[in-house]
């Protein structure tokens, strides 16, 4: 048992660390492009977060020759529809249009918004971005070029920036230390995973993909287009620079949905990945080197665990200092919550049968019915 446990520990620590040097190397950059193709950016709203209006409002400032925004709306009524309106009152000189057109609804609010605004869209060239991204002004510029023949879909990192209250502070401890850290390795290994904040395509590789019908396979839309791109022929690629998404404050609700629904996400779309998570997290990390070392060094199990877990913390803050993402007081302590809820998550996704999203219930389907439709 014991050598049982020295595996599992030599393991993690590996896979961890390797994720972080992974991180850390330098990543080529090239200058923003000048002029590129013309671009159409694609919108799914659902409400109005505290950023909305800054977000929206950064879309209409982008420094790019030739590019318009569709915004897709379920209900007319929806706070963020004001939000929008008045962005585009006060941007006359941008193309921008606003659609709310009800549809059949499809159990996927996200993907009945794309399907809403994607026959307004002019443009061979299409970002999906979601509401919570924040774009620099010159995002568009820095995307553009990297979507080269062989790629056909380029998604970028997101990263969470400007965290208000404890539960802000927990988001920010799953997305940068947690997924981005493992996002970012992937792509450095050439190896790109769909990520629906931010995706850019082209018209013809979608439809090549097998377009709205392929994304409806499973319950995640950016996985499935993900994985219907590479079974065209075509590669998945993560953009250079990450995506900013401001977190302002959070409701612990909302939270646990958003990552119970990402849990679900690996469960259908990435089994291995959804299986071996829990083993390789800094937790299970930690008590794998504490049940390793304890019989050799004579020091109580717990003294151990804790201790390699501060360890963890220490190379974790030196990454995120590192890669110039929030870092607070509040972070340890934010970490520590985030390794002592993923197991319920994981738990918690494994007997799920349905998930809340955006205030609306969306059924799971039975595992093998998707692997058939697959």
């Amino acid at each position: 048992m014991a050598k049982l446990f020295g595996a599992w520990w030599l393991l993690a620590v590996l896979v961890n660390l390797a994720s972080v040097a992974l991180g850390l190397l330098p990543r080529r950059r090239r200058a923003s492009t000048d002029a590129g193709p013309s671009i159409s950016i694609i919108v799914p709203v659902k409400g109005a977060e505290a950023a909305a209006a800054a977000n929206i409002e950064a879309l209409f400032r982008q420094d790019y020759p030739d590019f318009e925004i569709v915004f897709a709306v379920a209900d007319p009524d929806d706070p963020a529809v004001r939000l929008i309106e008045r962005a585009m009152d006060a941007h006359p000189n941008v193309a921008a249009r606003l659609t709310t057109e009800p549809l059949p609804p499809s159990g996927n609010p996200k993907l009945d918004n794309l399907r809403r605004a994607w026959r307004w869209v002019r443009h061979e060239l299409i970002v999906t971005c979601d509401v919570n991204i924040r774009f620099r002004p010159d995002e568009l510029r820095r995307l553009a070029g990297q979507l080269t023949p062989q790629v056909g879909l380029l998604t970028a990192v997101p990263i969470a920036t400007e965290p208000r209250g404890f539960c802000g502070e927990l988001e920010t401890a799953f997305f940068n230390s947690g997924g981005a850290r493992w996002l970012i390795a992937a792509g450095y290994l050439g190896y790109g995973i769909g990520v629906g904040q931010i995706m850019l395509l082209r018209r013809h590789d979608f439809s090549r993909a097998g377009g709205f019908e392929a994304m409806t396979a499973g319950i995640c839309e950016d996985a499935a287009l993900a994985a219907a791109i590479w079974r065209s022929g075509l590669a998945v690629r993560m953009a250079r620079d990450p995506g900013l998404h401001p977190i302002g404050r959070r409701h612990f609700r909302d939270l646990w949905q958003r990552h119970l629904r990402w849990q679900c996400c690996r469960k259908y779309h990435a089994l291995p990945l959804f299986v071996f998570e829990p083993a390789i997290s800094p937790l299970s990390m930690a008590v794998a080197g504490g049940l390793w070392w304890s019989p050799m060094s004579g020091l109580a199990v717990l003294p151990l665990i804790a201790a390699h877990l501060a360890a963890w913390f220490v190379i974790e803050a030196v990454y995120v200092r590192a890669q110039r993402w929030h870092l607070s007081w509040l972070s340890p302590i934010a970490w520590l919550a985030r390794e002592a809820l993923i197991p319920a998550l994981w738990l918690c996704a494994i007997v799920a049968r349905s998930l809340m999203w955006r205030g609306q219930r969306m059924t799971l389907p039975p595992m093998l019915a998707l692997r058939r439709q697959k």
